[in-house]
């Protein structure tokens, strides 16, 4: 029996000592949703915990541990979870659930420094100096878990040449599940690089049949796989001048294949008449960012093309439409 009460009173002990922190989410008009706790565990988000706010509260208790990574909370409604870091500290997450880019976090060192890079970033126009703007940051920040998380949020913007030295010169036993993600994006942009074939995929077209690319491959002299979504304002932008296009050269040889990352089907289809894309083939798996077709050709923005030539060889990937007539006519003259 004294045996068992010491056994008792270590095990207490140990329970007791085990360090704690919380997360704090006081969001307005957030009473009772579900927010859910994640983590990135190299290929997954992963859901950690979950609460349902009530008044507009909700808390998280987490053990310390020696996995400095980001985490990341979500909710019915948000196109992308809100991600921070905590570094074993509180943290306390403030705004309106209803205003996604107004909300506050204040945490650890490493969320400040996310947090200064966030509020300027915002500001950048230019594409150049955003690429500057993001490489610096990287390259200080390489060594700690915030440099990999930024650097694969904004990609889209570094080279993969650059992209490429960073990752090499990130330590090789950091816990980060973005810098494994940096890796399987540079090796996405090898295998759709230019020069490389076509990657063939099957999705629902818009009357529910199945449609593969490789169907098409050969029809056309040239063949545009435009990558866009219905909810997205660049690509809606961009759709008249797309129209315009397709109708000046499709009698000369250019097709295109749509695939929309769409998570709703009317407004998808609602998008497509509105828009007037009147080529045939418009495609989607309903999954949104996580479209499996999107995910093969390394897809990190919309809107996005790729132009394949009549083998199905990638001749260009990402033209802006101000310089696709020229490159149409060249391609195709």
């Amino acid at each position: 029996m004294k045996k068992l009460f010491l056994a008792l009173m270590v095990m207490f002990a140990m329970v007791s000592c085990t360090k704690t922190f919380k997360i704090n989410v006081n969001l307005d008009n957030s009473d009772g949703k579900t927010v859910y706790l994640q983590r990135y565990d190299g290929e997954n988000m992963k859901v950690l915990d979950s609460v349902v706010a009530k008044n507009n509260k909700a808390v998280f208790k987490i053990q310390q541990n020696d996995n400095l990574d980001a985490y990341c909370i979500t909710m019915k409604g948000w196109r992308r979870p809100l991600t921070f870091f905590a570094d074993n500290q509180n943290v306390n997450i403030t705004g309106d659930y209803q205003n996604y880019n107004g909300i506050n976090v204040l945490a650890s060192e490493s969320q400040a420094k996310l947090n200064k890079f966030m509020a300027e970033v915002v500001n950048i126009e230019d594409e150049r100096e955003l690429h500057y703007f993001v490489l610096d940051f990287a390259k200080q920040n390489y060594e700690n878990p915030v440099g990999p998380y930024v650097l694969y949020r904004y990609k889209w913007a570094v080279s993969l040449m650059d992209l490429k030295n960073l990752y090499e010169v990130m330590p090789a036993d950091m816990t980060s599940a973005y810098k494994e993600l940096v890796l399987k994006y540079i090796k996405g942009l090898e295998r759709t690089n230019v020069g490389k074939p076509y990657i063939d995929f099957t999705q629902k077209d818009v009357n529910g049949e199945d449609f593969t690319l490789s169907s098409v491959i050969g029809k056309s002299k040239i063949l545009m796989i435009d990558f866009w979504a219905s909810w997205c304002p660049d690509c809606r932008k961009v759709n008249p001048e797309l129209v315009e296009v397709y109708n000046e050269f499709k009698d000369k040889g250019l097709d295109i294949v749509s695939v929309s990352l769409d998570t709703d089907e009317n407004a998808w289809k609602n998008a497509i008449e509105k828009d007037n894309l009147t080529w045939k083939n418009h495609v989607s798996d309903l999954k949104g960012w996580n479209n499996e077709a999107a995910d093969l050709y390394t897809i990190a923005f919309i809107p996005q093309n790729i132009i394949l030539d009549e083998n199905g060889i990638i001749v260009k990937k990402n033209v802006p439409m101000e310089k696709m007539r020229e490159l149409l006519n060249y391609l195709l003259n």
